[in-house]
């Protein structure tokens, strides 16, 4: 009886341990993840598929107008943006017009070596020496109505003061426009993030950074960009001596009045002569810009890599 009951207890206890917390493991399995990997995207900005020096073979010049004249548009000049890099986050594209520099373009010079005229030597220049050099064919000629615009002399019959020298100083800068627009409908003028339709004067351009828009990798985004010199009249410097015929008092139908409006039309904005022959060189810097934002979740599998 006493054999019985001690089995009885050890039966009863090692019962009790198998269900009081689950000493004895059953089931388990375990599986292993392999070549987990972190790698970093890149940004890298082409310009017309180029890269500039001294590890691309550098951007060429995109734009070169060798006769602007006032109101006329010149373009479009093409110019694609690609984002070659990876991550998938927006990066930021702005341009950026530096380094303005002006001066005369040189004159036209006599192209046959022999013979010529009494009025234009062979070999010489067809402009005149600049009065602040007095110093003639010195290769800083002007031509004679830049010189009246800007040191005074005669349009037509009347005497006009100069209206100051431009281009010399870059002022050049204030009277052409640039625009970018997104196709190559002149009207289709890009608008930036802010608001900001994308025509000014270049000088505005100069040493600002401005926003075009934010490109995504593996989409390449064109823009064309256009110049335009403006015409300035003799009203904008308070000037008024180019009279309109109706300020002659002259009545429309008359020959009278329309003689006087030829001669209005053709020298009230002699001011603009002052660009003749005028220079300017500068730079366009694209910028792409990746934005930090620190402490962003990142969802998965944010960045691909790129084919190129």
């Amino acid at each position: 009886m006493k054999r019985n009951l001690i089995l009885a207890v050890v039966v009863i206890a090692a019962l009790s341990l198998a269900g009081a917390g689950g000493v004895f493991a059953t089931w388990s399995d375990s599986e292993v993840s392999f070549n987990n990997s972190i790698e970093t995207g890149s940004v890298d900005l082409k310009v017309n598929g180029a890269d500039d020096l001294p590890y691309g073979d550098g951007v060429p010049p995109m734009v070169h107008i060798e006769c602007m004249v006032p109101q006329k548009f010149y373009g479009p000049y093409a110019i694609e943006l690609w984002n070659a890099g990876q991550c998938k986050f927006p990066s930021h594209a702005y341009i950026h017009v530096k380094n303005i520099t002006c001066s005369n373009a040189l004159p036209k010079v006599n192209p046959y070596p022999e013979g010529g005229s009494a009025y234009w030597p062979a070999g010489e220049t067809t402009g005149y020496p600049d009065p602040s050099t007095n110093m003639p064919y010195s290769g800083d000629l002007k031509p004679e109505p830049e010189l009246v615009a800007e040191y005074g002399g005669k349009v037509d019959c009347t005497w006009v003061p100069g209206v100051g020298v431009d281009g010399d100083d870059c002022s050049m800068g204030s009277g052409v426009r640039m625009i970018i627009t997104n196709s190559t409908d002149l009207e289709d003028v890009l608008v930036n993030p802010d608001g900001t339709r994308l025509t000014d004067l270049l000088y505005k351009w100069d040493c600002k950074e401005i926003w075009l828009f934010d490109l995504m990798p593996c989409q390449p985004r064109t823009i064309y960009v256009w110049f335009y010199l403006l015409q300035d009249s003799e009203e904008d410097f308070g000037l008024n001596l180019i009279k309109h015929p109706e300020e002659l008092g002259l009545d429309p139908g008359t020959v009278a009045y329309a003689d006087a409006l030829l001669h209005w039309k053709k020298f009230n904005d002699w001011p603009s002569w002052r660009y003749m022959k005028d220079k300017a060189t500068f730079d366009i810097e694209f910028d792409l810009w990746l934005e930090d934002s620190p402490g962003a979740i990142v969802p998965p599998d944010n960045c691909v890599v790129a084919d190129f």
